[in-house]
C-alpha cells in the first residue's frame, strides 16, 4: 500500500473529507488530494499530525500497517557529564547522574587504567544520528579521528541550551532550570564548577549569541566568545589554545549546521555543506592535539546536543519529543601520552 492510498483509507476510515482532513492539518485541501494521489508527501511534521489525528502510528500512515515503535537510545545524555569528570579524575558534580558505563570502559582501555590530563570537546549543533548514519561521507574526517561511538538519547525539549545545560550538569532539565529555549545561567554545579574545584583550567570557545556562552557564564574560567566573528574565529582560537597547551578541558561550539538546517533543511546541499565543514575543522583540531598535547593522555570527543527533523517548506526544526530530535551519536578517541625523547 502506498502513502496516498494508506492516507486516503484513514480519511474515509475516520468520515472526513479532503476539505475536513486540510482544516484539521492546517493545509490546502489541493496538499491533500496530492498525497493522495502520490504526487507529493507528507513532511514528518505532517506525518506527525496525521499520526495524532487518526490516533495511529506513523508506520500504519505510510503503508497502512502497524509496526514496532520507533526506539529511543537507552542512555541519556545526562550520563556524559559523570564520564568526563572520571576521565579527568575528579569528583562529578553532586548532582550528576551514573557516569556512562560504555564510555568509561573505553577511557579505562585506551588510558590503560590512567586518566586524561586533557579534553578536548567539540560541540556542533542539531547533527542527529539519523544524519550521521544516512551521509557517512560527510563524516569521513571525524570517522579517521575518532574509535568509539556513544549512542544517547538527548533530553526534552530537544533545544540547544536545555540539552547542553544537560550534558555539562549531568542532570535532567528540572533539575538544572531550563526547560524551554531561554538561556539564563545554570545555578547548578557542572562539569566546569568541578573542575575549577579541583584545580582544573577550563575555557570555552564560542560566538554570537550562541547557548553555550551564555548559560555557563559567571564561573572563574576562560571564556572566548566572538560577538562578530563566526566558526572561522571560533576554530583558529580553538587552535591557539591547543597549541599554547594551558587549558586542561576546552570546550569548542560550532553551530552552522543547525543554523543551514533551519533555514534549508537537514538534508539540503547548504546543511550538507556545513557538516562537510564540521568535519574538517573536527579533524584539524585532533591534529592539533596529536601533535601538541603528546605529552599527555587526551580525549576528544565530537559531541552533538541533539537532533532535527524536517517540516513544511523544506526548512529544518526539532524539539519535539520524537526519535528524530532524541537520538544522537557522541564519538570520542583517546590518545595516550608519549614521553618526549
Amino acid at each position: 500500500m502506498t502513502v496516498g492510498e494508506s492516507i486516503f483509507k484513514l480519511r474515509k476510515s475516520h468520515g472526513l473529507s479532503q476539505e475536513e482532513l486540510a482544516t484539521k492539518m492546517l493545509v490546502s485541501r489541493q496538499t491533500v488530494s496530492l498525497w493522495e494521489k502520490g504526487e507529493t508527501l507528507p513532511t514528518i511534521d505532517n506525518l506527525m499530525r496525521l499520526k495524532e489525528i487518526f490516533g495511529v502510528t506513523v508506520d500504519k500512515v505510510l503503508c497502512g500497517e502497524e509496526e514496532k515503535t520507533a526506539k529511543i537510545n537507552a542512555d541519556s545524555l545526562d550520563t556524559v557529564c559523570g564520564a568526563l569528570a572520571y576521565a579527568m579524575g575528579i569528583a562529578p558534580p553532586k548532582l550528576a547522574a551514573e557516569k556512562n558505563r560504555e564510555l568509561v570502559n573505553y577511557i579505562d582501555k585506551v588510558f590503560d587504567g590512567q586518566k586524561a590530563d586533557r579534553i578536548l570537546m567539540y560541540n556542533p549543533d542539531a547533527i542527529a544520528e539519523w544524519v550521521y548514519e544516512k551521509y557517512p561521507e560527510y563524516f569521513a574526517g571525524v570517522k579517521a579521528h575518532t574509535d568509539k561511538e556513544i549512542y544517547l538519547s538527548s533530553v526534552m525539549p530537544s533545544v540547544t541550551p536545555v540539552c547542553f545545560a544537560t550534558m555539562y550538569t549531568g542532570v535532567q532539565p528540572a533539575v538544572h532550570g531550563i526547560q524551554k529555549y531561554e538561556k539564563p545561567v545554570v545555578a547548578v554545579e557542572s562539569i566546569f564548577d568541578a573542575l575549577l574545584a579541583a584545580g582544573k583550567k577550563p575555557a570555552l570557545v564560542t560566538y554570537r549569541q550562541c547557548s553555550l556562552s551564555r548559560i555557563f557564564l559567571e564561573r572563574n574560567m576562560d571564556y572566548f566568545h566572538f560577538e562578530e566573528g563566526d566558526i572561522a574565529e571560533v576554530n583558529a582560537k580553538a587552535a591557539e589554545l591547543i597549541i599554547r597547551d594551558e587549558h586542561d578541558f576546552i570546550v569548542v561550539y560550532n553551530g552552522n549546521y543547525d543554523a543551514a538546517m533551519h533555514k534549508n533543511g537537514p538534508e539540503s546541499a547548504r546543511a550538507l555543506g556545513e557538516l562537510r565543514i564540521n568535519d574538517h575543522m573536527f579533524a584539524s583540531l585532533s591534529y592539533q592535539v596529536q601533535k601538541h598535547w603528546r605529552r599527555h593522555n587526551a580525549l576528544v570527543g565530537f559531541a552533538m546536543d541533539h537532533g532535527c527533523h524536517e517540516i513544511d517548506g523544506n526548512c529544518g526544526s526539532h524539539g519535539l519529543d520524537m526519535p528524530e530530535d532524541l537520538n544522537i551519536v557522541h564519538l570520542y578517541k583517546g590518545y595516550p601520552g608519549k614521553e618526549e625523547a
